[in-house]
């Protein structure tokens, strides 16, 4: 950019608070209260507002059981706006871009992905699509197939799938319990429980503005979920602390994002958070390491600072670092 091209954008404003969108993920295994919790704080970032409601129900139309129940806040369950997305159709993450481009054309204000983990692991998602691309072309491997402009293009969807300035973006994210084998202080084998894993792309949870993992389910009866604090960019939570989702809390969200936290200021933290990964990355694996530099000249920045990139160049260049 030429210095007077520089000197008119770099112009002073009144300094202001900006509403901003959610961006939230909800983990959990199945039957944890994760759709339950989801469709809780997507009515209230609404407005209270069901037709303004939207979901994309990928789990055999699981959402419909929800129909006429009574949240743990008190009210009915009155009919959402929801699309069932079929394994005929496949759950690539440009399908879903599509489903949430015509909820925003129909009005919606708050969206949720139920669950977002299909876009990784089922039909169409990534994982299948790579081991296609492996099988399809013999000069492919696990390595160079990750890197073919259809799968950087899938990956980078699911991006904007789950973030997006137009409305509240809700995701659920399926876990699993992931177990290895070890010896016994005598021994003996044994199998290791090493908690739960998500079901998603590796390291997605820097994307989330607020991360959170199911404790337990709410109930009809009035019993709030509980969910715990992975991360947070949201001042009113805290890394670790587990939180009873009560309809004065998620009210308290819908005031805090209302009253203005600007976008621009969760998007850096985002690109510092990112920055940071990188670099451990890169100081605790040779080979990825070896991998940095031939990457940024692939996405060409090679001459760049990694701390000069911007967020969606620092994205995918973790993208394709992790796999």
């Amino acid at each position: 950019m030429a210095n007077q091209d520089l000197a008119k954008a770099l112009q002073y404003r009144d300094a202001s608070r900006t509403q901003a969108k959610a961006c939230i993920g909800i983990s959990g295994m199945s039957g944890s209260g994760k759709s339950g919790l989801a469709l809780a704080i997507g009515y209230i970032l609404a407005g209270k507002d069901w037709q303004k409601t939207f979901a994309v129900d990928t789990e055999s139309k699981s959402l419909d059981l929800f129909h006429n129940l009574q949240l743990h806040i008190g009210d009915t369950i009155s009919p959402f706006k929801k699309l069932d997305l079929l394994p005929s159709y496949g759950y690539a993450p440009s399908n879903y871009l599509l489903c949430k481009e015509n909820a925003i054309n129909a009005g919606a204000e708050a969206w949720i992905a139920d669950s977002a983990s299909h876009m990784w692991t089922m039909e169409g998602g990534i994982l299948q699509r790579v081991t296609a691309l492996e099988k399809a072309n013999s000069k492919l491997n696990k390595f160079n197939a990750w890197g073919t402009d259809e799968i950087m293009s899938e990956k980078n969807a699911i991006f904007n799938v789950i973030r997006d300035n137009r409305l509240h973006v809700i995701s659920t994210i399926r876990t699993k319990r992931k177990y290895t084998q070890g010896n016994d202080d005598k021994g003996k084998t044994i199998i290791i429980s090493l908690g739960e894993q998500d079901m998603f792309m590796p390291d997605i949870d820097f994307e989330f503005d607020l991360l959170l993992r199911m404790v337990s389910p709410g109930s009809v009866d009035g019993e709030p979920p509980v969910a715990e604090v992975v991360k947070t960019r949201y001042v009113i939570f805290k890394k670790g602390e587990t939180y009873q989702f009560t309809e004065k809390l998620i009210s308290q969200l819908k005031a805090y994002l209302e009253e203005g936290v600007d976008p621009a200021v969760l998007q850096e933290e985002q690109r510092q958070e990112l920055i940071g990964v990188i670099t451990n990355i890169c100081e605790t694996n040779v080979s990825k390491k070896t991998m940095y530099p031939v990457l940024k000249e692939q996405l060409g920045v090679k001459d760049t600072a990694l701390t000069e990139l911007p967020l969606d160049t620092v994205r995918t260049l973790l993208s394709m670092l992790i796999n």
